[in-house]
């Protein structure tokens, strides 16, 4: 493929990897306040059927990721990712319009079905790269993604202050933008697509345990995807919690930390990996990411100043570099015809880890910040989340020999 068509590919992929990305932290902002409009509630009550909601989410991801990605394995991956955008989209004009729980919860299962996006942009990006420089590109796709979660959440609370319905309709304009932007310039470019006709059997509701049977020489990165993927949801289930309890840091601060959070963490993707996958295989990505990543976890587990705060968070974001060069490792682990599947089946292992991860982080805060049977701990999600990421590397390493 021509470099410049690879470029413009890699454009539209960026940009709705950023959009998509906005699109979810533009929502984040007034999704309580929608909540307590809508159920006419308190916060607490808000926060409990918000959990019902992502649940909802990550379930029917969990489901139809793999089955996406099949279908643009056989069909082509411009129509999946056209069909998930607007998906988006209809997501967000629900919400914003939405004056029951109910319409709430179709909304979530709408955007779980067809939520395949990053999954379609990871495998058409294997379509146009080869081995060499796929590592390079992934990095683009996860800075696209920080790029998104800096600005996001910014204008969704601009918006916000207007109205809690603005953001909704700002990220459902901004997919349907995206969808016709892709439908006139975002060309195919799965070339091993058939015409075949899928048949009911391929994709049923079981078909992500059926793909990972299918691959089982990829079974034991799939158990480390799965761990590591958990050990991710430690930072987002209780940062919040965690450095209002630890260092009584008020909104603002959390949000100014979420954005630094979200700067270094662009800066780690497109330019200290882009220089480092050209000197290091990604085995060795992996491994380095993952001990610094560790051990930035043992400082948030233990810190109680705030300088050992931002070293921890900086040596875990640094050690982010593990995910790109494990995303890199499996892609290059199966041919062409078969990187649809093998996203939607990361898809779903990521949708399984969204239902159960959360739930127990918090609720291991919980413990050891009140049981008065238990050591004080407000950091012992990020201790478990270093266990996690411990097994994940001496399984890695079992695996290399």
């Amino acid at each position: 493929m021509q470099s410049n068509k690879i470029n413009s590919i890699v454009i539209f992929i960026t940009i709705t990897i950023i959009l998509d990305s906005a699109g979810f932290g533009i929502i984040f902002p007034v999704l309580p306040e929608l909540l307590e409009h809508v159920l006419h509630a308190d916060l607490s009550t808000a926060a409990k059927y918000g959990g019902v909601l992502t649940l909802a989410y990550a379930f029917m991801q969990f489901i139809f990721a793999p089955i996406l990605g099949i279908i643009s394995d056989r069909y082509g991956r411009r129509r999946v990712l056209l069909l998930s955008l607007f998906g988006f989209s209809i997501d967000c004009f629900i919400m914003a319009l939405a004056h029951s729980y109910w319409l709430l919860f179709i909304s979530r299962l709408i955007a779980g079905v067809t939520g395949a996006t990053f999954a379609v942009a990871s495998a058409t990006i294997t379509d146009v790269t080869d081995e060499d420089n796929r590592t390079k590109y992934f990095g683009y796709l996860n800075a696209a993604f920080n790029i998104g979660f800096i600005l996001g959440p910014l204008v969704g609370g601009l918006l916000g202050e207007y109205h809690f319905t603005y953001p909704f309709y700002f990220a459902g304009i901004l997919g349907l933008l995206n969808v016709i932007y892709g439908y006139f310039f975002f060309p195919e470019t799965n070339t091993s697509r058939s015409l075949k006709r899928l048949s009911l059997k391929e994709i049923s509701p079981l078909q992500s345990l059926k793909s990972i049977k299918r691959f089982k020489q990829l079974s034991l990165l799939f158990i480390v995807f799965f761990l590591l993927s958990a050990a991710s949801h430690s930072m987002e289930s209780t940062w919040s919690f965690y450095t209002m309890i630890q260092f009584d840091w008020s909104k603002q601060q959390i949000g100014l930390s979420l954005t630094i959070i979200g700067i270094i963490g662009f800066l780690v993707q497109a330019y200290l990996l882009q220089y480092l996958s050209t000197k290091l295989s990604d085995q060795k990505l992996v491994y380095i990411g993952l001990l610094t990543s560790f051990i930035g976890l043992l400082f948030l587990s233990y810190c109680v100043t705030e300088i050992q705060l931002w070293v921890g968070i900086t040596l875990y974001l640094l050690g982010s570099i593990q995910q790109t060069g494990f995303q890199s490792m499996l892609s290059k682990s199966l041919d062409q015809q078969h990187q649809g599947e093998l996203q939607g089946v990361l898809g779903s292992l990521n949708g399984l880890t969204t239902i159960v991860a959360p739930p127990v982080f918090t609720y291991c805060f919980y413990l050891y910040t009140q049981d008065n049977t238990l050591p004080y701990l407000p950091g012992i999600a990020f201790a478990i989340a270093a266990l996690l990421l411990l097994i994940s590397l001496l399984l890695l390493l079992r695996h290399k020999k």
